[in-house]
């Protein structure tokens, strides 16, 4: 039997959300809370096998709460439903940690076979509705890290001499980056350098 805790704000959601797992066989929903607060003390009680919980929720975070979890409790598996379909959240949400990212408008036997998946050992599982952004973090991936610090400068507005100067390399190993760069991601302009870093979540801090 799985054992699930759900952390959402929004107690009918949460009812629905109970409903729906309850209906499975091997899940029992043992515990509820309103916010990230009462959900950690929970967790820390009860000792769920899996954690249901949203990105947006007033005072601790979606994203503290996992924080939180995967330095105190790293067996226990983690998936974040999110509202929002803005990218930078997503990006955000994807490298966030969490074994599994669901959209709350993505189907109940969606995130009925996400939570199965990953509590059988599975890979991250994403919502087939983000799937597109997912394949451009895999393009982000082919880059080297300089080639990424260079990016990231580049659309934050900064100029070669600039990026040079914080890099402390040449100009034209800076040309080179960015030639590398852009032929990697298939990109044109510098319009399409500051759009890709955004959708991406690139210009993202926690990135």
């Amino acid at each position: 039997m799985l054992r699930v805790i759900l952390i959402d704000d929004h107690e009918i959601f949460r009812m629905g959300l109970r409903a729906l797992l309850e209906a499975s066989d091997d899940i029992e929903v043992i515990g509820e809370a309103a916010d990230g607060e009462s959900g950690l003390k929970l967790v820390t009680e009860k000792l769920p096998d899996a954690i249901i919980l949203d990105y947006a929720m007033p005072g601790i975070s979606g994203l503290d709460i996992i924080n939180s979890i995967k330095q105190r409790f790293s067996a226990i598996k983690l998936v974040l439903l999110t509202a929002s379909m803005s990218e930078s959240v997503l990006a955000e949400a994807l490298n966030s940690g969490a074994h599994g990212l669901i959209l709350k408008k993505d189907s109940s036997e969606e995130l009925v076979e996400a939570l199965h998946s990953i509590a059988h050992g599975g890979q991250q599982v994403i919502s087939s509705n983000i799937e597109p952004l997912v394949r451009r973090f895999d393009m982000l991936s082919e880059l080297t890290k300089r080639e990424r610090q260079v990016l990231r400068m580049i659309a934050k507005g900064y100029r070669n001499r600039e990026i040079s100067d914080v890099l402390n390399v040449s100009i034209k190993t800076i040309d080179t980056h960015r030639t590398n760069l852009m032929r990697k991601l298939s990109l044109h302009n510098l319009v399409d350098v500051v759009e890709f870093a955004n959708k991406t979540g690139l210009n993202n801090p926690y990135i």
